[in-house]
């Protein structure tokens, strides 16, 4: 009895609408009990995909189907029977063993298998096709409420997981920039080692299909306070107003506590603290002796604690050097230095160390000369007071280096910064005129005390300067005035000058 044949009914409209619908097909190589091939279809929503099951007649000596089955990943979806399993809705059994599914939904994506039943002895065949429904990514991530908060040092931890057909492959920003990563990942990991990591991480998953779908999360990184300031050292004097400002970046926000010395600052009309942003200032109007010292700028919150040390001091800001090139042409065996020290109170002398110049260890550098050198004690309508010096006596073609201290009568300035200079005719390989690095202020410490002078030291320093002065290779006519200059103060310092001269008068 001849088996009967599955035949096709679509018309020709449904072939042209079935072509047009689907957007790519990929094909495998073709069994030879089948004339059609092994196919994945990829289109978008709510086309229409038909899967042939063809089996080639003129293979399988004249055999056609008796029963087909299919089954969409591994389970069974349609059966001509019998008994008959009619398949799921949008999905039609056409005669010829194709399936046939209209709308396509994302959920219709899976692998199909057609089984053909063969007459006896033949045994049944099978042919895999499958379905790829095209949609636009979608994203979700992990913390889900896209944000997350950890402390300084602590692990981070955040993913974003795609879905879309085909997969998304999903890359990263922050705050707008791409994260190079050496591969595409769902999830960052990394330590929370500076603070500065914190900001809007963005995830973004694209496969090609419509608009690429973004996460983004914010990362929060709470750290214990961080102080700065543009001066830890604050040069005043009675009368005067200071202002100490300590500048704070915590999360979360600090307490601010202003201590002078151990003990906490009182505040009233002379003494207030500001608070602005992250600037917190002490300001102290109408100086007193008593309010130089040493002040600290506490911060705490709940990660932790830092100080910051300030210095409200009455001696002079360190000096710093001119340039003097036009008055040191030709000069083999001198040269002519100029300063300028900031001072609320009259500069009393200057403390001018020099050496010649070697880039080698401070254990092999010479030691410093040292001179001391008075003021003019000019009448002065500001705080800023200059000082021009020439040595003399120094080696031709030699590289040197000088640094200057100032003092009023409340001590001595830290140094200045180091000046190098060369006399006439030395090979420099760098710009001498370049500040370097300033000598230890715990060597000049130990070397120049910082107190305030009485009156009766200041007598005393003025006497010092005489006997120091005039050691240092005067010409006669120097000797002269400055014999004079000591006559106008103290006869004792007048007769300094004779001892050390071997005058007799």
């Amino acid at each position: 009895m001849p088996v009967p044949r599955l035949v096709l009914t679509m018309s020709s409209k449904q072939i042209v609408a079935l072509c047009f619908s689907v957007l790519a097909t990929f094909t495998y190589p073709v069994s030879s009990d089948f004339s059609s091939a092994p196919t994945t279809v990829k289109t978008h929503e709510n086309t229409t995909v038909l899967l042939p099951c063809y089996l080639d007649a003129t293979n399988n000596d004249e055999v056609y189907p008796v029963r087909i089955r299919w089954y969409k990943n591994e389970v069974i979806i349609a059966d001509s029977g019998p008994p008959v399993l009619l398949p799921p809705d949008r999905f039609k059994l056409w005669g010829n063993g194709s399936i046939e599914v209209v709308y396509v939904q994302p959920p219709d994506t899976g692998e199909y298998m057609c089984e053909v039943v063969r007459p006896e002895p033949w045994a049944p065949v099978k042919q895999m096709h499958a379905i790829e429904v095209l949609h636009p990514p979608s994203i979700e991530s992990d913390p889900e409420h896209g944000y997350l908060e950890v402390k300084l040092g602590e692990e981070v931890k955040m993913a974003c997981t795609g879905k879309g057909v085909p997969s998304p492959v999903i890359t990263w920003k922050r705050n707008g920039r791409d994260l190079k990563l050496i591969d595409n990942r769902n999830v960052l990991r990394f330590s929370a080692a500076d603070r500065h990591l914190a900001g809007t991480y963005e995830c973004i998953a694209a496969n090609g299909v419509g608009e690429p779908a973004t996460k983004k999360i914010q990362l929060k990184i709470t750290y214990p306070p961080e102080l700065t300031t543009m001066k830890s050292w604050i040069h005043t004097a009675p009368g005067f107003r200071a202002q100490l400002d300590c500048r704070v970046t915590s999360d979360p926000i600090s307490q601010i506590i202003w201590y002078k010395g151990d003990n906490p600052v009182t505040y009233d009309n002379r003494v207030m603290f500001l608070g602005d942003d992250e600037k917190y200032s002490l300001i102290i109007r109408n100086i007193q002796k008593s309010d130089f010292g040493i002040y600290t700028c506490k911060a705490v919150n709940e990660i932790g604690e830092e100080t910051l040390e300030f210095q409200l001091s009455g001696v002079p800001n360190p000096a710093e050097f001119k340039k003097t090139d036009d008055k040191n042409i030709n000069a083999e065996t001198s040269y002519t230095l100029i300063w300028e020290v900031d001072s609320f109170t009259p500069i009393i002398e200057y403390s001018l160390w020099f050496r010649p110049y070697k880039s080698y260890s401070n254990l092999h550098k010479p030691g410093w000369n040292k001179l001391t050198i008075p003021t003019e004690h000019k009448a002065s309508t500001g705080y800023t007071y200059s000082k021009m010096y020439t040595i003399k006596g120094l080696r031709e073609r030699t590289m040197y280096e000088a640094l200057v201290l100032s003092r009023n009568r409340y001590g001595w300035s830290k140094a200045s910064p180091t000046l190098k200079f060369a006399t006439e005719g030395a090979e420099t390989t760098e710009d001498i005129s370049t500040s370097v690095e300033t000598e230890t202020e715990s060597i000049l410490e130990n070397i120049i005390p910082s107190k305030i002078a009485s009156k009766k030291e200041l007598r005393t320093m003025n006497s010092e300067y005489y006997s120091s002065t005039i050691q240092h290779n005067m010409k006669p006519s120097d000797m002269v005035l400055l014999y004079n200059k000591a006559c106008r103060d103290t006869a004792r310092n007048r007769e300094i000058i004779i001892e050390n001269l071997g005058w007799k008068l």
